[in-house]
């Protein structure tokens, strides 16, 4: 029996991957082509980081497009977290998102593994929670239905959707079509795959996120992340540590901790035998 068939097929099945991968069949293309002619649309509007390093080689994020965001290994889960909420919140930052609600599309499980959403804690990332729709999924399927409808409706500036793991229903399809609703809609769609692992989409950019230490001696600083971009439909991909900066509500580089001007206390641990106690002046 000949081969040819099989690698025929097996060459086939590449050029349909690519295809869906690039949005070029089942007229993604034609329907990327027409809403990208419409004048003012968001497809055209880029969303900087703040880290010039970053933007220099992205120039800037597609809004109207997803964006995956993948923990590095179990360890990193919080920072993927951290860095996806970074994104929403720079989003937010911007004059045309600041008056519209953001969207957090969650499975059940990736509740029951990783933690429910706290509101104290997006506030100090600068996201308020007034802000917030919070909505659950019992399973892959029905978080993927309804993030593709909330990215449609019109009524967000972004929408982070967030299944546990790889779920068999984000295939290349169900990628394509949240591309599509994202790219109709001009809504920016964060893709948070906690305990997930790389498998094709149709994401403009996917990151893959590990923990990095902040420089804080005393307490805590910056959220600080090791960031590689490992897929960029533009072009050239990157790796970067990037702090998380409320105050301006952006990313930049990791900043090296300036010498202290004096001498400081030491900690208990590192004082001498003896050295403990009440401290006298005068």
């Amino acid at each position: 029996m000949s081969a040819t068939p099989t690698r025929e097929r097996i060459f086939a099945l590449r050029q349909e991957i690519e295809a869906l991968e690039t949005g070029s069949i089942h007229g993604f293309s034609a329907a990327r082509r027409h809403l990208q002619g419409q004048v003012g649309f968001a497809a055209a509007e880029r969303l900087t980081l703040g880290h010039a390093q970053a933007d220099d080689l992205l120039g800037g994020l597609t809004v109207a497009a997803i964006h995956d965001v993948l923990p590095a290994g179990a360890p990193d889960m919080a920072a993927a977290s951290g860095f996806a909420l970074g994104l929403i919140a720079r989003l937010r930052s911007q004059a045309h998102a600041a008056r519209k609600p953001w969207a957090w599309l969650r499975q059940d499980l990736a509740g029951l593994e990783v933690g429910e959403p706290y509101g104290p804690g997006l506030a100090a990332l600068g996201l308020s929670p007034n802000w917030l729709v919070a909505i659950s999924a019992a399973d892959g399927p029905m978080l993927l239905r309804v993030a593709e409808e909330t990215l449609r409706a019109h009524a967000f500036c972004g929408v982070l959707m967030e299944p546990w793991g790889n779920p068999k229903a984000l295939d290349l399809t169900a990628s394509r079509r949240l591309a599509l609703a994202a790219l109709e809609s001009g809504c920016m769609g964060v893709l948070l795959r906690s305990g997930g692992q790389e498998i094709p989409g149709s994401v403009a950019t996917r990151w893959l996120i590990r923990a990095h230490p902040s420089h804080g001696h005393f307490g805590p600083e910056r959220p600080t992340f090791d960031v590689e971009l490992t897929r960029n439909r533009r072009g050239r991909t990157g790796r970067w540590a990037m702090e998380w900066s409320i105050d301006e509500q952006s990313f930049a580089p990791r900043q090296t901790a300036p010498p202290l001007s004096g001498g400081v206390f030491a900690h208990p641990a590192e004082r001498p035998p003896g050295a403990a106690g009440i401290l006298r002046t005068g």
